[in-house]
């Protein structure tokens, strides 16, 4: 998928978007998913007046993500 199409689905899919995001999705990872770059994504939600995470609140979020898939990969 080249990147302009990339965008567009992005764009089709707004709302599925912003909730990913709202339900501590990483910025990332939903970049990655549609294929297009972190930077264009964090413009989008400036755009769209989507309020953006901290570099604080990221990082919990992450060491939260990383505790429970580590959690589950140990037996008891």
């Amino acid at each position: 998928m080249d990147r302009a199409a990339a965008r567009e689905r992005v764009l089709a899919y707004k709302d599925t978007v912003i909730k990913r995001y709202a339900d501590e999705e990483s910025l990332a990872s939903i970049a990655r998913a549609y294929g297009v770059l972190d930077a264009w994504l964090t413009n989008q939600f400036i755009t769209w007046g989507v309020p953006l995470r901290t570099h604080a609140q990221a990082m919990a979020l992450w060491r939260q993500r990383r505790a429970a898939d580590t959690e589950s990969t140990f037996r008891r």
